[in-house]
């Protein structure tokens, strides 16, 4: 129950960040929730908040090899709300994470 909220969409942050909030307490939702940030960030209608978002994410314990993990961690820090909006963003931390 917990992850379908916090991994379902469309719906504002304020609207997830309870789940988000339960679910970073517990280890073993952290990969589930770090793919539900990711899918989030890539939807259409994903809103991530700039402050809040990159927040959840330091919080999370995950595998340094996680993929996409870098990226998603450098456009959150740049405050991007979501892929549509500014999509060179995406593009440029992918080359920066293989260079």
């Amino acid at each position: 129950m917990i992850m379908h909220r916090a991994c379902s969409g469309p719906a504002p942050w304020h609207v997830k960040q309870k789940a988000y909030d339960t679910a970073v307490r517990l280890p073993s939702l952290h990969v589930p929730l770090f793919k539900g940030l990711l899918a989030g960030y890539h939807d259409v209608y994903g809103d991530r908040e700039p402050t809040a978002a990159p927040a959840v994410l330091a919080r999370l314990q995950l595998p340094a090899d996680t993929p996409h993990l870098p990226e998603l961690r450098s456009v959150l820090a740049e405050g991007r709300r979501n892929h549509y909006l500014s999509p060179q963003t995406w593009h440029d931390a992918v080359r920066a994470s293989t260079d």
